[in-house]
């Protein structure tokens, strides 16, 4: 028990960085997403703050919920050696891919082509900017291929080792397998063409995981305080 106070530190952390993740996951759910229906819209979109601000929620929002499963890692992984170290894997290939993903759009695409395109001094020029930011879409599209893959294998994995907790972590678990087997069913619609999943996948994200993804994140820091509580004993 001595040995495991040593984690103290890291676990609170991690536990403020699951109450981070619970804003950051509110905020990229409820803030609005600015108009832009055309390409010459979406091409001025470098310029818009409620945009760029979104982009860099999403750059900061693995980082924060990545450092909070780690402190689950912590705590649980001698209890459930495979779910945790298994699903840790596919929360790091979630995170990693959507840190780049994010890093390429505010970089290469509205730090460069976009400003490019509108500022280009002729048409050969402009050109060849409008295809650049054409292709950055099916990169960051390819890059959402990894990231709900990933978040998914990684949210069943955590949730199959929360269900055998005792009390309210239960909940917990299933509610992560929730959201795992989604994101999974979000993956068979786009990528596997189960396009029969629509309606339900659309409908549990509108009212269903847009409220749970937040207190979830909340619930899984009080409970890494709560173990923080029971090193200390």
């Amino acid at each position: 028990m001595h040995e495991s106070k040593r984690f103290i530190p890291f676990l609170k952390l991690a536990g403020i960085c699951s109450i981070l993740g619970a804003v950051t996951t509110a905020l990229l759910i409820f803030l609005p997403n600015p108009s832009a229906p055309d390409f010459e819209s979406r091409a001025l979109l470098y310029d818009n703050d409620l945009h760029i601000g979104r982009i860099w929620i999403l750059f900061v929002h693995p980082q924060v919920n990545f450092i909070a499963s780690l402190g689950i890692v912590m705590i649980l992984w001698k209890k459930y050696p495979l779910q945790m170290i298994v699903g840790i894997l596919f929360l790091a290939m979630w995170a990693y891919t959507e840190i780049s993903q994010q890093a390429l759009l505010i970089d290469a695409l509205n730090l460069t082509w976009r400003p490019g395109y509108v500022s280009a001094a002729n048409e050969e020029s402009q050109t060849t900017f409008r295809t650049l930011i054409e292709a950055a879409s099916g990169l960051s599209a390819s890059k959402y291929f990894v990231v709900i893959y990933g978040f998914g294998l990684g949210s069943l994995l955590f949730g199959l080792a929360f269900i055998r907790e005792a009390d309210w972590a239960r909940w917990m678990g299933w509610a992560l397998i929730f959201i795992g087997v989604l994101s999974l069913a979000s993956f068979s619609r786009y990528y596997l063409g189960f396009s029969f999943l629509n309606g339900i996948v659309n409908w549990s994200y509108e009212w269903i995981y847009s409220y749970l993804q937040p207190l979830v994140r909340v619930a899984l820091g009080w409970w890494i305080w709560s173990q923080i509580s029971k090193l200390k004993m």
